[in-house]
């Protein structure tokens, strides 16, 4: 960009003050098309929820102001950066988004009174967008399982929820009751290879051959110690509670 010294805008001999107004307006005139172009551009980004072109702009651009932070109040519960959060899933209202917080950011235009919000985020994919991929692997994923990946976007601050916790199967099974926003993980999914990250290490169980799922109903054998869907060795919940049970490999 051009730089100009103060004085080419005081007259010279022999220029009149027209001239030094037209001089004046022809520089200034570019600045306030950038200007404008800047604001146009991220418009029409946001319009098309382009958020993280929007920080990147942000971060080159001067006319702009990006400030972070390391914590925001959502419905009067704090969340912090590395926590994890639900987030408003405006295509299926009846199962939110699931991902840890990354970074906190507000961009403003200088000349504008209004505040863009926006959070990265890592994901974590939830049972429904696995078993398009993977139907095989939908008796054995919990309703309340989610999958690390490494995919991070950003979302507004305003579709950040509530604070979620994210624990291990074996703390996940501790818990005496289930409340809404607890869920475990226990793979990493790898989206572009559309497959799980250490699969083959899951322990299996039952007939089925499949990992343990915590929201089926399993029974144990009493002399194998071993472990049984019990849809898989048809009996109906409650059908052993007081007796021995022999699985059909021990009998």
């Amino acid at each position: 960009m051009a730089e100009f010294k103060e004085d080419k805008f005081f007259n010279k001999p022999g220029d009149s003050d027209d001239s030094a107004n037209k001089l004046k307006k022809k520089i200034s005139k570019p600045k306030q098309q950038s200007l404008i172009s800047t604001s146009l551009k991220i418009k029409e980004m946001f319009k098309k929820q382009q958020f993280k072109d929007i920080v990147n702009w942000a971060e080159k651009d001067t006319s702009i102001t990006l400030h972070e932070y390391d914590e925001m109040k959502v419905n009067s519960q704090m969340l912090k950066l590395g926590q994890c959060a639900l987030i408003k899933n405006a295509k299926n209202p009846s199962e939110d988004y699931v991902g840890k917080l990354q970074r906190i950011v507000t961009i403003k235009e200088n000349k504008s009174t209004k505040l863009i919000c926006l959070c990265e985020v890592n994901w974590f994919y939830r049972k429904s967008e696995i078993i398009k991929f993977k139907p095989q692997a939908k008796p054995w994923i919990s309703n309340n399982e989610v999958f690390s990946t490494n995919c991070t976007d950003y979302v507004l601050a305003s579709t950040i929820l509530s604070p979620c916790r994210i624990v291990t199967l074996e703390e996940y099974e501790t818990c005496t009751q289930v409340e809404k926003g607890i869920f475990f993980t226990r793979l990493e999914w790898l989206p572009t290879k559309k497959k799980f990250d250490g699969l083959s290490k899951l322990q299996h169980h039952c007939t089925c051959k499949q990992p343990q799922n915590p929201d089926q109903i399993y029974i144990q054998c009493d002399k194998c110690q071993k472990w049984y869907h019990i849809t898989c060795v048809g009996l109906k919940k409650g059908e052993y509670e007081q007796k021995e049970y022999i699985c059909g490999c021990c009998r």
